[in-house]
Order: structure tokens, then sequence, then C-alpha cells
């Protein structure tokens, strides 16, 4: 009928499924960038100091950001099937752009470090998502949320290695993170590109872990858990 014809009209102009319906819209660039104590991450060859007194070295770093929203006061944007594998060794994964943004400010920017439980159950995915990218364990355990791997004189381990893959989604020892990360001054201008710089500091995370007594996390576990909580910490916006 044609109300019917109308209804559906209305619920495509409501829920805008061209790409840009009427109104101003933005691009937001969103760079990650690994650190080891506020100076960028060099993998493999350089000697990093913590806290603890360990000396290390890192030579992975992966992690996934799914879900990712922007809040404002009278704005709002949340990314369709939004996966990203963001991995140190390769610097254009580090980059994320977002299209068909609503002009306006926002105060917030929203996400989920790893992936989510939905995610997890239906099965390995394409995209960031796909099982040879080496972030995915066996259909009941689901995907890696984070990879660290290093060498460290501290651990008792063959050739002197530290590996944590945190992963696993079921309580009571999920590993994936909501992160709300405060945004100061950021407006997004109709046809503009607006950036943000989030910096992934590893000094924060290694400050917290005492590598001669945690050195292999490979599994769902508390241990998995309460390293996802130290990892979180790693993120913040640079002004």
């Amino acid at each position: 009928s044609m109300r019917n014809i109308l209804l559906v009209a209305a619920f495509f102009a409501v829920c805008g499924f061209s790409n840009h319906p009427p109104g101003k819209w933005g691009t937001l660039v969103i760079s990650f960038e690994p650190q080891f104590a506020e100076k960028p991450l060099t993998l493999g060859r350089q000697l990093y100091h913590t806290r603890k007194g360990d000396s290390l070295y890192v030579d992975a770093l992966r992690f996934y950001v799914s879900s990712i929203s922007l809040h404002g006061k009278n704005v709002f944007y949340a990314e369709n099937d939004s996966y990203h594998l963001i991995d140190a060794e390769e610097s254009g994964t580090q980059i994320i752009v977002l299209t068909g943004i609503p002009a306006g400010r926002y105060q917030s920017l929203h996400f989920l470090l790893g992936t989510d439980s939905l995610t997890n159950v239906s099965g390995a995915m394409g995209g960031d998502l796909d099982p040879t990218k080496g972030m995915y364990w066996a259909w009941n355990t689901g995907y890696i949320n984070a990879k660290i791997e290093g060498r460290s004189n501290a651990c008792p381990t063959r050739r002197h290695a530290f590996e944590f893959h945190l992963g696993g989604y079921k309580a009571p020892y999920p590993t994936a993170r909501k992160i709300e990360l405060p945004l100061k001054n950021i407006t997004v201008r109709n046809n503009t590109k607006t950036f943000i710089r989030i910096g992934a500091d590893l000094a924060t995370f290694f400050n917290k872990v005492h590598l001669g007594a945690t050195h292999s996390v490979m599994i769902p576990s508390r241990q998995a858990s309460e390293l996802a909580d130290c990892f979180k910490d790693i993120l913040f916006v640079h002004e």
C-alpha cells in the first residue's frame, strides 16, 4: 500500500542508509601512536627499562580497536562494522579514517579495546578479523584482543622471551575493555578533515608487570584479565 511505501521511505530517511544524507559532514582521522616512555616505539632492537628494574626489547605489539563511537552534546556518530587491528609493525594500520561524521563538537571518543563477545561466538571473519592476521584462537576461545611480545633478561624462559596473548570473552575473565577518552576542542567541520592523535605508551603497561614472575600468558584466565586492566591504561589523547 502507499502507506507502507511511505513508512519504508521514512525509515530510510531517518536511518540514513545513503552514505551522506543531507546535512553537514566531515572526516575524522584517528592515529594510534605506539610509544615507550613518550618516545616512538622501536621494535626488536631498542632496549627499554621499566620502573620495576627490568630491561626489555619489544618485538610485537598488536591490538584490536572496535565499536568506535563519538559523543557530543547534540551530535553522535558510530562506525558500522567497526573492527581495526592496530599493528606497531605496520604504520598503515595505525590510521583509522572515519567519514560521514555529523559536523559539531565532540566531547568523547568511545571504543572497545578488543572485540565483543558476539564477534567471538560467530566464528572467524574477514578483513582485520581474518584468522591469517594471527589474532584468532579456536572457535571456543575466539579472538586475541592484544598481543605483546618481546625479550627480557628477567624472564627465565627460552631465549628470555615473554608472550602476552590477551584474549577470552567469557565470564569471569573477559579481556576486552571499554575505553572512553575525553576530547578537548575536537570540532568536526563540513568537508574538512579533523585529526585525533592517540598515544599507546607501553611503558605504562610494563611499569605494572614484573617480568620475572609474569612472562607467558596465552589462555583466557584471571591473569589475562588482570593484564588487560593494565593494558587499557596505555592509551591517552595527545592534545
